[in-house]
């Protein structure tokens, strides 16, 4: 007869609350294509890789009211390591919706086959490059990493620091700033061609100007935006790179 006693699963039972809080935010994993079943069956195997590695985080707590402290601990802790990650897509869907509107798109919306929710086509183009270069660069793989040392610098007995609010608060503000960027092109060169029809309304006023401007500046924006999608990945690139610092980063 086998006996399983508390002692040996619960680490494995915080690293899969953690791991499980991870894979609910986090970009590709938590996407509507996944089964659930799967994203449980992935934090599973992440809570038995680790918890031999990480001993028993100081047993089993004594009274119940701790250990439900701890599991909402390793819960929050998860969710707050994939928004570390998820805000790099916040960016490029904020990006994509100025984009749109700025290239007259706004009301040519699809479905976004990851999401499942109604987006604009270069939201759609910028939050699948995202995904994209999250898989092929290795992204994820260095996130997971990072998620295995959280248990060196964050234990499930480790407080969360004020400065941890400033923190994620500062990694929001990044969300603005990255999307002006990679819009800011589009947002240049619809102003030039707004201009352009406005001198041109004066000079002729029997021209319909307003219906002329839509397709110069629908193919304008459509110009430049592949002209500046090298540019748009290196953007990209350069915050990807700093996510698993940022996870780490979220809960010191």
């Amino acid at each position: 007869m086998i006996t399983i006693h508390i002692e040996d699963i619960y680490p494995g039972l915080l690293i899969f609350l953690r791991a499980t809080g991870l894979f609910l935010i986090l970009p590709v994993f938590s996407g509507s294509m996944i089964p659930s079943t799967v994203r449980i069956a992935m934090a599973a195997i992440l809570a038995y890789l680790l918890a031999p590695i990480f001993g028993d985080f100081g047993g089993v707590p004594g009274h119940w009211f701790i250990v439900v402290m701890q599991v909402i601990h390793e819960v929050l802790t998860g969710l707050l390591m994939g928004f570390a990650v998820r805000f790099l897509l916040y960016a490029l869907e904020m990006a994509g919706e100025i984009i749109a509107v700025q290239i007259g798109l706004s009301m040519s919306t699809n479905i976004d086959p990851i999401t499942r929710t109604s987006a604009t086509p270069p939201n759609t183009m910028l939050f699948s490059l995202g995904t994209v270069l999250f898989l092929v660069t290795g992204a994820y793989q260095f996130c997971l990493l990072a998620f295995a040392r959280s248990f060196e610098v964050f234990p499930p007995s480790a407080i969360f620091a004020p400065q941890s609010f400033n923190t994620v608060l500062a990694a929001s503000g990044r969300i603005f700033l990255l999307a002006v960027q990679i819009s800011a092109p589009l947002l240049a060169i619809s102003f030039l061609v707004n201009m352009a029809f406005s001198v041109l309304g004066r000079a002729a006023p029997s021209l319909n100007v307003f219906m002329l401007s839509f397709p110069v500046q629908i193919l304008a924006g459509l110009t430049v935006f592949s002209m500046t999608l090298g540019l748009t990945i290196q953007y990209i690139l350069r915050d990807m790179q700093h996510l698993p610092e940022l996870m780490l980063h979220f809960l010191r």
